[in-house]
Protein backbone atom coordinates (compact mmCIF):
# COMPACT_ATOMS: atom_id res chain seq x y z
CA UNK A 1 0.00 0.00 0.00
CA UNK A 2 1.41 3.38 -1.29
CA UNK A 3 0.47 6.03 1.70
CA UNK A 4 1.84 9.14 -0.12
CA UNK A 5 1.07 10.92 -2.98
CA UNK A 6 3.70 13.43 -4.80
CA UNK A 7 2.83 16.41 -7.31
CA UNK A 8 5.38 18.97 -8.42
CA UNK A 9 4.93 22.51 -9.00
CA UNK A 10 7.52 25.23 -10.07
CA UNK A 11 10.17 23.62 -7.91
CA UNK A 12 7.80 22.59 -4.99
CA UNK A 13 7.05 19.19 -3.85
CA UNK A 14 3.72 19.16 -2.06
CA UNK A 15 3.85 15.09 -0.47
CA UNK A 16 0.81 14.50 0.87
CA UNK A 17 0.14 11.46 3.73
CA UNK A 18 -2.72 9.15 2.27
CA UNK A 19 -4.51 7.40 5.11
CA UNK A 20 -7.71 9.38 4.84
CA UNK A 21 -9.68 6.26 6.40
CA UNK A 22 -7.10 7.00 9.37
CA UNK A 23 -6.84 10.22 9.54
CA UNK A 24 -3.65 9.78 7.81
CA UNK A 25 -2.26 7.87 11.27
CA UNK A 26 1.56 7.31 11.19
CA UNK A 27 1.59 3.67 11.49
CA UNK A 28 5.04 1.37 10.24
CA UNK A 29 4.36 2.16 6.95
CA UNK A 30 4.09 5.09 6.05
CA UNK A 31 6.63 5.84 8.35
CA UNK A 32 9.13 3.67 6.75
CA UNK A 33 7.97 5.48 3.46
CA UNK A 34 8.30 8.86 4.33
CA UNK A 35 11.61 8.39 5.56
CA UNK A 36 12.50 6.48 2.35
CA UNK A 37 11.23 9.27 0.66
CA UNK A 38 13.51 11.68 2.59
CA UNK A 39 16.34 9.92 2.65
CA UNK A 40 15.97 9.11 -1.73
CA UNK A 41 15.39 12.99 -2.73
CA UNK A 42 17.64 14.53 0.04
CA UNK A 43 20.29 15.72 -2.88
CA UNK A 44 18.64 15.12 -6.12
CA UNK A 45 17.80 18.45 -8.23
CA UNK A 46 14.09 17.46 -9.38
CA UNK A 47 12.47 20.48 -6.40
CA UNK A 48 14.16 23.02 -4.29
CA UNK A 49 11.48 22.74 -1.53
CA UNK A 50 9.23 20.22 0.63
CA UNK A 51 5.35 20.92 1.79
CA UNK A 52 3.91 18.18 4.02
CA UNK A 53 -0.02 17.66 4.21
CA UNK A 54 -2.96 15.78 4.89
CA UNK A 55 -5.54 14.48 2.55
CA UNK A 56 -8.60 15.55 2.90
CA UNK A 57 -7.87 18.37 4.64
CA UNK A 58 -6.79 16.99 7.72
CA UNK A 59 -3.08 16.57 8.87
CA UNK A 60 -2.46 13.76 10.63
CA UNK A 61 -3.70 12.36 13.99
CA UNK A 62 -0.55 10.80 14.73
CA UNK A 63 1.00 7.55 15.67
CA UNK A 64 -1.49 4.55 14.80
CA UNK A 65 -2.96 3.10 18.19
CA UNK A 66 -3.70 -0.20 16.29
CA UNK A 67 0.20 -0.03 15.82
CA UNK A 68 0.58 0.68 19.64
CA UNK A 69 -1.89 -1.93 20.52
CA UNK A 70 -0.02 -4.92 18.48
CA UNK A 71 3.55 -4.26 21.11
CA UNK A 72 1.96 -6.24 23.50
CA UNK A 73 2.64 -9.29 21.65
CA UNK A 74 5.83 -8.50 19.89
CA UNK A 75 9.61 -9.75 21.29
CA UNK A 76 10.88 -6.73 23.13
CA UNK A 77 13.81 -6.68 19.98
CA UNK A 78 11.16 -6.04 17.59
CA UNK A 79 9.02 -3.59 19.59
CA UNK A 80 12.43 -1.41 20.44
CA UNK A 81 12.94 -1.71 16.49
CA UNK A 82 9.78 0.13 15.80
CA UNK A 83 10.05 2.59 18.47
CA UNK A 84 13.29 3.87 16.58
CA UNK A 85 11.96 3.92 13.52
CA UNK A 86 10.14 7.76 14.67
CA UNK A 87 14.09 8.64 15.58
CA UNK A 88 15.06 7.66 12.53
CA UNK A 89 11.99 9.91 10.34
CA UNK A 90 12.53 12.69 12.67
CA UNK A 91 16.18 13.05 12.30
CA UNK A 92 15.65 12.64 8.37
CA UNK A 93 13.22 15.30 8.50
CA UNK A 94 15.26 17.65 10.84
CA UNK A 95 18.34 17.56 8.79
CA UNK A 96 16.37 17.31 5.81
CA UNK A 97 18.63 19.80 3.17
CA UNK A 98 15.85 21.42 1.47
CA UNK A 99 13.30 23.70 3.47
CA UNK A 100 10.32 21.85 4.66
CA UNK A 101 6.86 23.40 5.30
CA UNK A 102 3.91 21.22 7.27
CA UNK A 103 0.59 22.59 5.51
CA UNK A 104 -1.41 22.20 8.88
CA UNK A 105 -5.30 21.58 7.85
CA UNK A 106 -7.57 20.08 10.68
CA UNK A 107 -4.95 19.49 13.49
CA UNK A 108 -2.34 17.30 14.45
CA UNK A 109 -1.87 14.97 17.45
CA UNK A 110 1.13 13.63 19.22
CA UNK A 111 3.69 12.09 16.60
CA UNK A 112 2.00 13.69 13.95
CA UNK A 113 3.05 16.96 15.95
CA UNK A 114 6.84 15.65 15.36
CA UNK A 115 6.70 16.19 11.78
CA UNK A 116 5.81 20.15 11.99
CA UNK A 117 8.34 20.94 14.95
CA UNK A 118 11.07 19.35 12.23
CA UNK A 119 10.08 21.35 9.45
CA UNK A 120 11.30 24.74 9.42
CA UNK A 121 7.79 26.48 8.83
CA UNK A 122 4.13 25.48 9.84
CA UNK A 123 1.46 26.85 8.45
CA UNK A 124 -1.93 26.09 10.09
CA UNK A 125 -5.68 28.03 10.82
CA UNK A 126 -6.27 29.35 14.10
CA UNK A 127 -8.89 26.85 14.90
CA UNK A 128 -7.06 23.98 13.90
CA UNK A 129 -6.91 21.62 17.36
CA UNK A 130 -3.85 19.82 18.20
CA UNK A 131 -2.70 17.58 21.62
CA UNK A 132 -0.52 15.45 23.02
CA UNK A 133 -2.73 12.55 24.60
CA UNK A 134 -0.29 10.05 25.10
CA UNK A 135 -0.87 10.58 29.06
CA UNK A 136 -4.32 9.69 29.18
CA UNK A 137 -3.59 6.41 26.77
CA UNK A 138 -0.76 5.53 29.74
CA UNK A 139 1.63 6.39 26.81
CA UNK A 140 4.26 8.40 26.76
CA UNK A 141 5.49 11.45 23.97
CA UNK A 142 8.80 10.16 24.09
CA UNK A 143 10.28 9.93 20.93
CA UNK A 144 8.82 13.15 20.14
CA UNK A 145 9.81 15.40 22.74
CA UNK A 146 12.86 16.20 21.85
CA UNK A 147 11.69 17.61 18.49
CA UNK A 148 8.85 19.26 20.43
CA UNK A 149 11.34 20.94 23.14
CA UNK A 150 13.73 22.12 20.39
CA UNK A 151 11.27 24.28 18.81
CA UNK A 152 8.85 25.39 21.54
CA UNK A 153 11.46 25.21 24.85
CA UNK A 154 10.58 23.22 27.98
CA UNK A 155 7.53 25.54 29.60
CA UNK A 156 5.29 24.79 26.28
CA UNK A 157 6.48 21.00 26.78
CA UNK A 158 5.84 20.29 30.20
CA UNK A 159 2.05 22.14 29.99
CA UNK A 160 1.34 20.31 27.07
CA UNK A 161 2.81 16.69 27.87
CA UNK A 162 1.44 16.54 30.76
CA UNK A 163 -2.21 18.18 30.59
CA UNK A 164 -2.59 16.27 27.60
CA UNK A 165 -5.10 19.33 26.44
CA UNK A 166 -6.04 20.29 23.33
CA UNK A 167 -4.86 23.67 22.10
CA UNK A 168 -5.87 25.73 18.80
CA UNK A 169 -3.43 26.82 16.06
CA UNK A 170 -3.48 30.59 17.52
CA UNK A 171 -1.86 28.86 21.38
CA UNK A 172 0.15 26.66 18.59
CA UNK A 173 2.09 29.60 17.39
CA UNK A 174 2.17 31.66 20.33
CA UNK A 175 4.50 28.92 21.49
CA UNK A 176 6.40 28.98 18.58
CA UNK A 177 5.07 25.56 17.17
CA UNK A 178 3.60 27.43 14.34
CA UNK A 179 5.07 30.11 12.09
CA UNK A 180 2.17 31.08 10.04
CA UNK A 181 -1.64 31.45 10.66
CA UNK A 182 -4.51 31.62 7.52
CA UNK A 183 -7.70 31.31 7.17
CA UNK A 184 -9.16 28.26 5.96
CA UNK A 185 -9.67 29.40 2.43
CA UNK A 186 -6.26 31.08 2.50
CA UNK A 187 -3.89 28.57 3.85
CA UNK A 188 -3.55 26.18 0.54
CA UNK A 189 -2.75 29.29 -1.68
CA UNK A 190 -1.06 31.26 1.34
CA UNK A 191 0.86 28.21 1.68
CA UNK A 192 1.76 27.52 -1.99
CA UNK A 193 3.03 31.43 -2.52
CA UNK A 194 5.50 31.02 0.26
CA UNK A 195 6.55 27.87 -1.11
CA UNK A 196 7.34 29.60 -4.41
CA UNK A 197 8.95 32.34 -3.11
CA UNK A 198 11.24 30.17 -0.71
CA UNK A 199 12.33 28.38 -3.81
CA UNK A 200 13.78 31.65 -5.67
CA UNK A 201 16.45 30.90 -3.07
CA UNK A 202 19.81 30.01 -4.10
CA UNK A 203 19.50 26.16 -3.17
CA UNK A 204 23.25 26.17 -2.30
CA UNK A 205 23.16 28.58 0.30
CA UNK A 206 19.69 27.31 1.61
CA UNK A 207 21.23 24.28 2.25
CA UNK A 208 24.43 25.88 4.07
CA UNK A 209 21.83 28.18 5.84
CA UNK A 210 20.21 24.80 7.31
CA UNK A 211 23.25 23.04 8.03
CA UNK A 212 24.53 26.96 9.73
CA UNK A 213 20.97 26.85 11.66
CA UNK A 214 21.30 23.07 12.60
CA UNK A 215 24.95 23.07 14.04
CA UNK A 216 24.47 26.14 15.73
CA UNK A 217 21.03 25.24 17.81
CA UNK A 218 22.82 21.29 18.62
CA UNK A 219 25.20 23.09 20.81
CA UNK A 220 22.16 24.41 22.48
CA UNK A 221 20.28 21.70 22.91
CA UNK A 222 21.70 18.54 21.69
CA UNK A 223 19.52 15.84 20.30
CA UNK A 224 22.34 13.04 20.85
CA UNK A 225 22.40 9.22 20.14
CA UNK A 226 22.18 8.43 23.76
CA UNK A 227 18.87 10.76 24.15
CA UNK A 228 17.18 9.15 20.93
CA UNK A 229 18.04 5.44 22.37
CA UNK A 230 16.81 6.74 25.79
CA UNK A 231 13.55 7.99 24.00
CA UNK A 232 13.01 4.93 21.82
CA UNK A 233 13.45 2.80 25.30
CA UNK A 234 10.84 4.60 27.09
CA UNK A 235 8.29 4.66 24.07
CA UNK A 236 8.88 1.02 23.78
CA UNK A 237 8.06 0.03 27.38
CA UNK A 238 5.22 2.13 27.60
CA UNK A 239 3.97 0.48 24.27
CA UNK A 240 4.23 -2.86 25.96
CA UNK A 241 3.12 -1.94 29.28
CA UNK A 242 -0.21 -2.48 31.39
CA UNK A 243 -0.98 1.08 31.44
CA UNK A 244 -0.41 1.03 27.88
CA UNK A 245 -2.11 -1.61 26.19
CA UNK A 246 -5.19 -0.55 28.94
CA UNK A 247 -5.18 2.63 27.93
CA UNK A 248 -5.15 1.86 24.26
CA UNK A 249 -7.59 -0.61 24.90
CA UNK A 250 -10.34 1.67 26.46
CA UNK A 251 -9.51 3.71 23.53
CA UNK A 252 -11.02 1.18 21.07
CA UNK A 253 -13.68 -0.06 23.36
CA UNK A 254 -14.87 3.94 23.70
CA UNK A 255 -14.60 3.38 27.90
CA UNK A 256 -13.07 4.79 30.50
CA UNK A 257 -9.53 3.25 31.29
CA UNK A 258 -8.83 1.34 34.79
CA UNK A 259 -7.21 4.23 36.76
CA UNK A 260 -10.15 6.84 35.43
CA UNK A 261 -13.45 4.97 36.75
Amino acid sequence: MVYLTKKYAQDVCYLELNRPEKKNALDKEMIGQLTEFLEKTANNSQFRILVIQGKDRFFSSGADLQWMKEAANQPEEKNMKEAEMFNRLYRSLYHYPKPVISCVEGGAYGGAIGLMACSDIAITTPDATFAFSETRLGLIPATVAPWVINKTGTAFARWAFLTATKFSGKEAMSNNLVQHLFSQDQIIPKTREIANSMAQNSPEATKETKILLNRIHSKIVPIDEDLLTYCSTKIAGARASKEGQEGVNAFFERRKPAWNK
